[in-house]
């Protein structure tokens, strides 16, 4: 060890190891990271400080942990830079080839949340819309489609089963959304998506809730999407701060 790592905390030392040996190919996507207990033995350091430095890569999505099988190599994870685009063409943008797989169509009558997001009265029947979201053939995330009845019943089938809905919305009304009202929020796998979003119960999911508006109409499409935390996480960049306030 050289003298100046001597200074450096051993948890510092181990994290930055596997980060490097992730960075550089050396562990690909899903190959088992080596045994707590060898590397204690290796950085000479005790299983908990190697926890430690494990825990910090599991923080920021660079392995997964299994209750006894140990840690291993995440897939990476798809970004989402763009927010206010929709997600089909930030990745069709970016070369990958994004698809959908229908769950449910149905007809219902607009309640509660759905009719407010919607600026309906209640019981005024709406389409909803269930599809599983892939990229490259990977699934990635689930979405629910709450629409006005006339839009939902001017789709095409191929709109319905292969493609994103911003362009199709702009073509059954002859234009596109305006602005867009966005909620975000992290929670965890029901049972009842488990099976859709082919995970266990309590794994870590990313929820993006919207609604579309075309102005002068109102809103257009209330939505929710949810997420793989495993595989999906949105990136915000600020350019500039707003002033502090000196008072």
């Amino acid at each position: 060890m050289r003298v100046e790592d001597s200074f450096i905390p051993v948890y510092y030392r181990l994290e930055k190891f596997l980060r490097d040996q992730i960075r550089t190919g050396t562990l690909k996507p899903g190959d088992a990271v080596p045994p707590e207990s060898r590397l204690a033995q290796q950085f000479s350091t005790s299983r908990m400080t190697v926890r430690q430095a494990l825990s910090r890569l599991v923080f920021d999505g660079l392995i997964v942990r299994h209750r006894g099988r140990g840690s291993f190599v995440a897939e990476p994870r798809l970004e989402h830079t763009k927010m206010f685009w929709s997600f089909e063409e930030e990745m069709q943008a970016r070369g990958a080839k994004t698809a959908h797989k229908l769950l449910d169509m149905r007809s219902v009558r607009a309640e509660g949340k759905v009719a407010e997001n919607l600026a309906v009265p209640e019981g005024t029947p709406i389409t909803v819309l269930e599809r599983q979201r892939f990229v490259d053939g990977q699934l990635i995330g689930y979405e629910i489609r709450y629409l006005p009845r006339h839009i939902g019943e001017a789709l095409t089938q191929d709109e319905i089963h292969n493609q994103p809905l911003v362009p199709a919305v702009k073509r059954i009304l002859g234009r596109g959304p305006t602005r867009i009202s966005l909620r975000l929020a992290s929670s965890v796998v029901r049972r009842e998506e488990a099976k859709i979003l082919e995970t266990r119960v309590g794994a870590p999911v990313f929820i993006r809730e919207h609604i579309w508006y075309v102005d002068p109409d109102g809103p257009v499409q209330y939505g929710k999407s949810i997420f793989r935390g495993d595989r999906y996480q949105m990136v915000v960049d600020f350019s500039s701060m707003p002033p502090t306030s000196t008072s």
